[in-house]
Parts: C-alpha cells; sequence; structure tokens
C-alpha cells in the first residue's frame, strides 16, 4: 500500500502529460519541427598538391559589369573560381569557352588566362585562393 501510495503522484504526472500531448495533437497544436538546415545545391571537389610551407586561404567576391574584365595573367597559389550569377567567358590555352551561373573552374599557380563578361548584365564570382606566404595574388602578363 506504501509502494501504492508513492507511485500515485508520478503516476497521475504521467497521465496528465500523456492526455495533454494528445489534446495538442488533436487541436493542430503540435510542437514545431526543429528549423531546417540549409541545402547543397552544388559541391566542387579538385585534388590540389600542396607542398609543405605557409598558406593563406583567401576567399574574394568579384563583381563584373558588363564588359568588364581582366586582361591575360596569372596567379601565385592554386585557385577555385565559381560563377554565382552571369558569365565569364574565360581563355586558357588557346581556347575560349563561357563559364555559366553555378558552374567552376580551376587554376594552378603560373596559369595564364584572361576572363571578361562579355554578356549584357552584371556577373558575380567567387574565387578562393590557397596561397603561398608572400607569394603575389596576381600577375598581368606584358
Amino acid at each position: 500500500m506504501r509502494t501504492f501510495r508513492r507511485a500515485l503522484p508520478l503516476f497521475l504526472v504521467t497521465l496528465i502529460t500523456a492526455f495533454t500531448a494528445a489534446a495538442d495533437d488533436m487541436a493542430g497544436k503540435t510542437t514545431a519541427p526543429a528549423p531546417l538546415g540549409p541545402t547543397a545545391t552544388y559541391q566542387a571537389k579538385y585534388p590540389i598538391p600542396v607542398q609543405g610551407g605557409d598558406y593563406e586561404l583567401l576567399t574574394v567576391i568579384l563583381d563584373f559589369p558588363p564588359g568588364a574584365g581582366v586582361p591575360r595573367h596569372f596567379h601565385g597559389g592554386y585557385m577555385v573560381v565559381t560563377v554565382l550569377s552571369g558569365e565569364l567567358t574565360l581563355t586558357e590555352k588557346g581556347a575560349s569557352r563561357v563559364v555559366k551561373t553555378g558552374d567552376s573552374w580551376t587554376e594552378n599557380i603560373g596559369d595564364q588566362h584572361s576572363v571578361i563578361n562579355t554578356g549584357s548584365i552584371p556577373t558575380r564570382v567567387v574565387v578562393t585562393t590557397l596561397l603561398p606566404k608572400g607569394a603575389e595574388l596576381t600577375t598581368l602578363v606584358k
């Protein structure tokens, strides 16, 4: 009997909690689900051979108005470039190609190339560079 008296309050709390939850569910008052996380819409993975040393990881967002570009140049670090909006014409190794929204390209140290926005709308790109400490980010070819 003593055990019953001790267990009765716990039993009643459990019963009331269960009935309250059931009533909330029937009334449409369910607990809100946790907010959703981000959705990956694009992912790129590129192997990069890195020698020992000090590096800086640099990310830059660049805007190219129509007609804007960078003449032939090269970089001192490995790069991944992704077009966020618009499109650019990339010229490298004697060939040109249009890189559109969502597309990426990579650049190795010393690769010579040029880019220009030949379209009629602004273009935005994100550039991520693994730059050896002390190296020049961009060098124009004369």
